[in-house]
């Protein structure tokens, strides 16, 4: 659904110089950018900002509700009972604003450190995306386990934080191996995309291929993290690791 939903985004605003959509994005683009972004080849200098902006909306809104209900679809397999999507989805409900909050306050906290890193370090780009890396994977490490925790441990809203947090950290290891590889994918997309200019140059329709190449790894990757985080959680909550 989050896939259909990015997909759906990308090819909206790759059509926002061409009526009718135009009619709706255009003023919005001249507003806070520029009218030089509503022409071929400057438009796809634009686009990689405005799929960020839109794939962050979509995983605020929808996301979110999403892992919760596959975080409690698993919970559910792993006691051996079967949970219809419907009751899923109104056990999540219950919980939405407090899973909303986490992620925003993680997404937020994690982003502004990651970006305080990248200036303090040497002015080296292999450095500077070497220690972004690394940070980027003991952070997620150790922060994938909130949701799971906000949805599986029945206690208030700080002690379930407070749970996530130290099964993370004892686990930071483990998390790390398993999330090595869809880390680094996430880092090479990143990369890619602080060469759009180059591509604009060369060849501006490659911009499209690559945000679209993204949507796959980044579907691929939160399927890895919230199953993978969600399952770890578990085990450790059994004293089975």
């Amino acid at each position: 659904i989050l896939g259909i939903f990015d997909a759906v985004a990308l090819t909206v605003l790759f059509f926002a110089p061409i009526p009718p959509i135009s009619n709706i994005l255009a003023p919005i683009i001249r507003t806070f950018w520029s009218d030089v972004f509503l022409h071929y080849p400057s438009n796809f200098l634009l686009l990689p900002k405005l799929f960020g902006h839109a794939h962050f909306l979509i995983s605020t809104v929808f996301g979110v509700f999403i892992s919760g209900m596959i975080i409690k679809k698993i919970e559910a397999d792993n006691l051996g009972q079967k949970i219809s999507t419907l009751l899923a989805a109104g056990d999540i409900v219950k919980k939405y604003f407090s899973l909303l909050i986490t992620w925003l306050i993680s997404y937020g906290l994690f982003m502004v450190s990651l970006k305080g890193l990248f200036y303090l370090l040497p002015l080296n780009l292999v450095v500077r995306l070497t220690g972004s890396f690394i940070l980027s994977l003991l952070a997620q490490s150790i922060l994938a386990f909130l949701l799971p925790s906000l949805v599986i441990v029945n206690k208030n809203f700080v002690h379930a934080l407070w749970n996530g947090l130290k099964v993370g950290l004892q686990n930071i290891l483990l998390m790390s191996s398993i999330f090595f590889i869809p880390m680094f994918l996430v880092l090479a997309l990143s990369f890619a995309k602080l060469y759009t200019s180059f591509f604009v140059q060369i060849y501006p329709e490659l911009v499209l291929w690559v945000l679209a190449v993204g949507i796959v790894i980044t579907l691929i990757v939160d399927i890895l993290v919230t199953t993978s985080a969600t399952l770890v959680f578990l085990r450790a909550r059994n004293g089975k690791i």
